[in-house]
């Protein structure tokens, strides 16, 4: 079997669209050890990734350094390439399928969610907005073009977004599937959070739709009032430049920090999360699993995660005074962490490629 992956668009330091390139090899690596009749042509970037007796990587460094290069490879000169390499399954791993693509197993994996969600809309207008507008509305029309003509089977990682696609009529419900993230290390979290309810952290990038500038003005009424408290932000010093954010006197921005701390952190302090737009967001699900205690805006992506959880509030997002009394709640000792055991499903959900390869053993 020979499976060909395209993820040309991911290259080190893009963040998460490089985490979804090496989550997936990491899964290839891992499956070639029990399995030696599968093949795989990776077409990248670079040469970002290792070689092996079974992997093959192509490299196409001028179709990332151009969005017109891009668009040409997918609509136009990419399906030759891929026909003539022979294979028997395709997936493109940068939210795009290849048009004209001769094979009959064809998957995309859509991570992008600005042109689906309802939460937030961007401005052409603001500088800060204008990439993440193209994002929602052109790049979104593409993306939509080549899932609806394509015949593709789409991946993604919640219910919500499934839900999204449906309504915009871009696939049936069989071609889509709900494959939540299954990388998270559970063995790594301590199921008994000892935390302590006059600290804060919001592990979060510099995206204005992350929406540090209401959790900002939460904390400096809560100074106001008198409250001594402390809230870790995972932001850089750059990043509240770009924002044009004044940091209030207990906000301690840490700068990106591993994982490892990140898990750490859950169990000292209470997640605070007034993100208003995430593809799955991850840091709700790490929360849970570690029986942390979870401030979350009321968005659809944290109602879906936190489910049934009961160690959470949830708040209006856009809503300085609703998150204010949710913190205040906890400043003033007024909630309750429960002990939950085996509060998700900790068993390993099926990897993206034992869903591609049950679906070919299936026909």
């Amino acid at each position: 079997m020979k499976i060909i992956v395209n993820d040309i668009v991911a290259v080190p330091n893009s963040g998460g669209v490089f985490s979804v390139l090496t989550d997936f090899y990491k899964e290839v690596i891992e499956y070639n050890q029990v399995h030696h009749n599968v093949d795989w042509i990776f077409l990248l970037a670079g040469n970002y990734i290792e070689e092996t007796s079974q992997i093959k990587v192509m490299t196409f460094p001028e179709i990332k350094n151009s969005w017109l290069k891009r668009l040409e490879f997918e609509f136009f000169t990419g399906r030759k390439l891929i026909n003539e390499l022979h294979a028997d399954v395709y997936i493109s791993l940068q939210n795009t399928m290849t048009m004209g693509v001769d094979i009959g197993q064809k998957w995309t994996y859509l991570h992008q969610p600005l042109p689906y969600q309802n939460e937030i809309s961007f401005s052409v207008f603001k500088k800060l907005e204008r990439k993440m507008w193209i994002y929602q509305h052109l790049v979104g029309a593409i993306i939509n073009f080549t899932l609806k003509h394509s015949s593709t089977k789409i991946v993604v990682q919640t219910q919500w977004m499934k839900t999204a696609l449906l309504n915009k009529k871009i696939a049936n419900r069989n071609r889509i599937i709900v494959l939540p993230p299954n990388n998270i290390d559970v063995k790594s979290i301590v199921n008994v959070s000892k935390v302590d309810t006059s600290s804060f952290f919001y592990p979060a990038t510099g995206m204005p739709y992350k929406n540090h500038q209401v959790l900002f003005e939460a904390v400096r009424q809560l100074e106001h009032l008198g409250f001594k408290f402390s809230v870790l932000c995972t932001l850089t010093d750059r990043d509240i430049s770009a924002l044009k954010l004044d940091v209030p006197n207990s906000v301690k921005l840490i700068g990106m920090v591993p994982r490892e701390t990140v898990l750490d952190e859950y169990q000292k302090r209470i997640l605070v999360f007034p993100s208003l737009l995430e593809t799955f967001g991850l840091p709700l699900l790490e929360a849970r699993l570690s029986n942390a205690y979870v401030l979350a805006g009321n968005t659809s992506f944290g109602r879906e995660i936190l489910d049934g959880y009961p160690n959470v509030d949830f708040f209006e997002p856009r809503s300085v005074r609703d998150l204010v009394l949710k913190m205040k709640s906890c400043l003033e000792n007024d909630i309750q962490i429960k002990a939950v055991e085996n509060n998700v499903n900790k068993k390993k959900s099926k990897s993206l490629i034992d869903v591609m390869v049950g679906a070919i053993d299936e026909k």
